[in-house]
């Protein structure tokens, strides 16, 4: 991060932080890159960490009650362009955020909240315009569900009603797929891309040529998708288990069918799998005459489809009476699969580690809790929860685990457990919480590889990006890196509007997610490289912090690529014309500026993006135009 200068613009308009605990404190050193005046309030003289905070601030900070009116007037809320309310009191941050709307009807408000307080953020943005709500829990629920991801789970991106998967590796070769940017990746890591697949929403009305038949087919592709995974999820035995008796179903109907069509085939055969005899047998001797003339392979038959109705039937009575005592007497056996995919055990984090179960549960992932105080071996849709440590050790005796999650309020406490845990499962991953500290990557690499996750850092960074009017909707974590879901609503004055697609991802270093368009009903997935933002618009984009303030302070990486372009022979108007307006549609400019590329000597073009060379190259050899593709230096790439 860049060295603020000493000495801001006054006559910018302030950002005004309040409440400089960790959090605070965190949030002005990543605006001390801004060349923006910063103010403070807290209600006492903080404990600075940062003897350059201490300084910045000596002048503008404001002690009192970030609610009062008089305070926040003192503080220079009146003139601010954000306002961040970072008590670790949400009703206090929710109070003040409605005082700080009264003084300043135009300012970025910026409100740490809870879980048990997400109702009325909802309430706040919806109402309240330039009122974001940033929810500690969910961000770093996400950023360490993606760290304790098994390697048989793929990451995705839920955004706009749509899945984008994300897919290590250079896997399948997919139209609609893009690769993300990450900052600092070795050479040696494997390349990270994105992949659109199945949507969330509902489907619309019928799409031109289609007709009812269509839509029964796709439901029933998805119903089919729906019990593979489900499949997949369940055990050996119980997979064999379901695929005896679809076929003891099929062989029945099959069978009790020739005597009286197939639907008394359907009827007796759901009969004697219910468990009863007498009458499935009536109903097949109905039609005839005698019970001399009775097969004995169909006595046969129906007796052991009885018995295994009978079993079918009494080991659903005895699911059903366990559950019912289980809820009226509170206990609960300790439940673990001896098959299928390794649990990922969770250690204390009470309403974080609830958040990351349920995001894992959505996988189909076995999760085992540990929290103190919690009910001994108490399951809940596959979340099995103990009350300590040592007892969930037990029960996972003998078993891989594929990740562990170190969550609790201290930190030696979880860095001590987590070595430990690394010594017994030396393959599981192991991410450990870190609220305070800053240096967590650093941490993490010295303590072997484990994926230490400041709650602070992560925070910090989508307040700050939500100060300047982003909305960030979620964290991904990618080979170490935490990439922040961001979302734009371009406007007029909006120094993104214009650029295409490649150069706001080349330039700023960000990966394009979806984009949506105000005359459109749906979004574009994993947008193409020449397409134009324009205002209106709204983009979904994977960045880090430092994207996006090289994204608010408008300084982007140049383009490094040129195009020499000859062009031998006479060109016809019409050829002349076409190959007019194709240098002008991938450079960006009017046609008339590239004339002088036409007059047959050698020529570079304006430094664009390789994607969009490679895009112009393209067109150009199909009007059998050669080029070579040549990067900053000189050196030519390749030519066609």
């Amino acid at each position: 991060m860049s060295a603020h200068p000493a000495d801001p613009p006054l006559s910018s308009p302030p950002v005004l932080v309040c409440g400089l605990g960790s959090l605070g404190q965190a949030c002005l050193q990543r605006l001390l890159a801004f060349d923006l005046p910063l103010h403070g309030v807290d209600l006492r003289q903080p404990s600075w960490r940062d003897p350059e905070l201490e300084s910045r601030l000596a002048a503008t900070l404001t002690r009192g009650d970030m609610r009062l009116a008089h305070v926040l007037r003192q503080a220079g809320a009146e003139r601010a362009s954000a306002v961040l309310l970072l008590s670790s009191d949400s009703t206090i941050n929710f109070e003040a955020a409605l005082q700080v709307r009264l003084l300043n009807p135009t300012a970025e408000i910026v409100v740490r909240s809870t879980n048990r307080r997400a109702d009325l953020g909802a309430l706040l943005e919806q109402r309240l315009p330039g009122v974001a709500v940033v929810d500690p829990i969910l961000l770093c629920a996400d950023a360490i569900s993606t760290a304790l991801r098994p390697a048989s789970m793929r990451a995705r991106v839920e955004v706009d009603g749509q899945i984008i998967q994300v897919v290590e590796g250079p896997g399948e070769v997919l139209r609609q797929q893009k690769q993300v940017r990450l900052p600092g990746s070795s050479s040696g890591s494997p390349p990270v891309w994105l992949t659109a697949r199945s949507p969330l929403i509902n489907q619309g009305p019928l799409a031109p040529g289609q007709n009812r038949r269509h839509r029964v087919q796709a439901w029933l592709r998805s119903k089919i998708q729906k019990l593979r995974v489900w499949l997949r999820a369940r055990t050996r035995l119980q997979r064999w288990g379901f695929a005896l008796l679809m076929l003891l179903v099929l062989v029945g109907v099959q069978t009790f069918s020739q005597v009286g069509g197939w639907k008394q085939g359907v009827f007796v055969t759901l009969g004697l799998l219910k468990g009863e005899y007498v009458d499935p047998v009536n109903l097949l001797l109905s039609d005839i005459t005698g019970i001399e003339e009775v097969s004995g392979w169909l006595i046969v038959g129906t007796l052991l489809y009885s018995l295994v109705g009978t079993l079918l039937i009494s080991a659903l009575v005895a699911v059903i009476l366990e559950r019912l005592l289980r809820e009226r007497l509170g206990v609960e056996r300790i439940r673990l699969p001896r098959r299928g995919p390794a649990p990922v055990l969770l250690v204390e984090g009470s309403a974080l580690a609830q958040r990351i179960a349920q995001r894992l549960r959505r996988h189909q992932q076995l999760v085992v809790r540990v929290e103190p105080g919690g009910s001994d071996g108490s399951q809940d849709k596959g979340i099995v929860q103990f009350g300590q440590l040592e007892e969930a050790l037990q029960a996972l005796e003998g078993r891989p685990v594929a990740a562990v999650g170190l969550l609790s309020t201290d930190l030696l406490a979880n860095l001590e457990a987590a070595m430990a845990l690394q010594k017994r499962w030396p393959e599981a991953g192991v991410a450990v919480l870190a609220h305070d500290f800053g240096a967590a990557e650093p941490l993490g690499d010295l303590l072997g590889g484990l994926a230490v996750i400041s709650t602070v850092d992560l925070v910090a960074d989508a307040v700050v990006a939500a100060a300047f009017g982003e909305r960030v909707e979620g964290v991904l974590q990618l080979q170490g890196t935490h990439l922040l879901i961001v979302r734009y609503r371009l406007q007029e004055q909006n120094n993104l509007c214009g650029l295409n697609i490649s150069r706001l991802e080349n330039g700023y270093g960000v990966t394009g997610v979806s984009l949506r368009r105000s005359r459109y009903r749906e979004p574009i997935l994993l947008p193409p490289p020449d397409l134009v933002l324009a205002a209106g618009d709204q983009l979904v984009v994977l960045a880090t912090a430092a994207s996006l303030r090289s994204i608010e302070l408008d300084r982007p990486v140049p383009p490094r690529y040129r195009l020499q372009i000859q062009f031998q022979g006479a060109l016809s108007p019409e050829r002349r014309f076409q190959v007019q307006q194709s240098l002008a549609r991938w450079i960006g400019c009017l046609p008339g500026e590239v004339l002088h590329l036409l007059d047959g000597e050698k020529h570079l073009t304006p430094p664009v993006d390789r994607e969009i060379c490679d895009l112009l190259v393209e067109d150009l050899r199909r009007q059998g135009v050669e080029c070579t593709l040549i990067q900053d230096g000189g050196l030519g790439l390749t030519s066609r």
